[in-house]
């Protein structure tokens, strides 16, 4: 994993904006194309005309961009998130104790995963810092994990004090 690239990223659908449509447009447009002259149109036309009025008289949202803000979120994280989710579905649809327990052990194992994964992270993040490394570049990563994960922030500020406070005996 690369500390270059400071988020991984995905692409959000685009979503229909229905509160912006021109509904009078759609309407003509839709007579003409779809009226009761084209009642021998299959479902597969009747349904792609459709979309392809719907999209010629109705804004969408451009593509986003969804920013992960986590470097150390890693697919044993997302697996281990998911087998959680599909745990508390099987307990919120039948809660029995076998259900609950099972939820509790998995929940257990994807905290233990996440923490795995950050230490993991947070480790190589400080390995690769040696006296040849741009503190611009880390610097900045730094900066911006820190801001991200108050959390890690705090146990950076103990640890500081420690050394600190040790440096000073």
């Amino acid at each position: 994993m690369s500390y270059n690239t400071l988020y991984n990223t995905s692409y959000a659908t685009p979503i229909w904006k229905l509160c912006k449509a021109n509904w009078d447009h759609f309407a003509e447009c839709a007579n003409k194309h779809l009226g009761i002259d084209n009642s021998d149109i299959t479902v597969e036309d009747f349904s792609k005309k459709l979309v392809d009025i719907a999209i010629y008289t109705i804004p969408r949202s451009k593509p986003s961009v969804r920013k992960r803000n986590t470097i150390w979120f890693n697919d044993q994280c997302k697996e281990a998130r998911s087998n959680r989710k599909k745990a508390w579905q099987k307990v919120k649809s039948n809660p029995t104790d076998d259900n609950i327990q099972r939820y509790k052990i998995i929940r257990a194992k994807t905290r233990r995963a996440i923490k795995t994964a950050r230490r993991q992270s947070w480790h190589r993040f400080v390995s690769s810092i040696n006296s040849r490394t741009s503190l611009k570049n880390y610097g900045t990563l730094l900066i911006k994990s820190l801001e991200r994960d108050p959390q890690l922030k705090s146990s950076i500020c103990r640890m500081a004090t420690k050394k600190l406070h040790l440096s000073l005996i």
